[in-house]
């Protein structure tokens, strides 16, 4: 599911942010960036990390439609915690990695915590 501002909903895109699954060794979940018109992709994971599906923010002043950035709670299966990952749209480069005060179960998909 792409999330896009308002001056570009319902035009033509090429890029796609989901989440995967890894059924292999790596015991972990990812985020990936596909793009359908160069038929490309690029990933990001982490062992024992799982995070929700992502959401795409555009930069404000942005030209190029992946111009901003990903985030994304991610569970930590090592210690229980969460994390709010917040990843380069462009290359998946974490940016920042911010600690929040409750644990936010996995899911597929995003969730709303009033209060948090």
């Amino acid at each position: 599911k792409q999330w896009y501002q308002r001056r570009v909903r319902g035009l033509p895109y090429c890029f796609v942010y989901l989440q995967t699954w890894h059924h292999d060794t790596h015991n972990a979940m990812g985020i990936m960036k596909v793009d359908m018109c160069r038929e490309t992709s690029i990933g990001w994971q982490e062992v024992n990390k799982f995070p929700v599906e992502p959401v795409f923010a555009a930069r404000p002043d942005g030209t190029d439609e992946d111009d901003g950035i990903i985030m994304s709670p991610v569970l930590d299966s090592t210690n229980n915690s969460t994390s709010l990952y917040i990843w380069d749209a462009k290359n998946l480069e974490v940016l920042t990695i911010l600690s929040t005060p409750i644990t936010v179960p996995f899911t597929l998909h995003g969730v709303w915590i009033n209060g948090v």
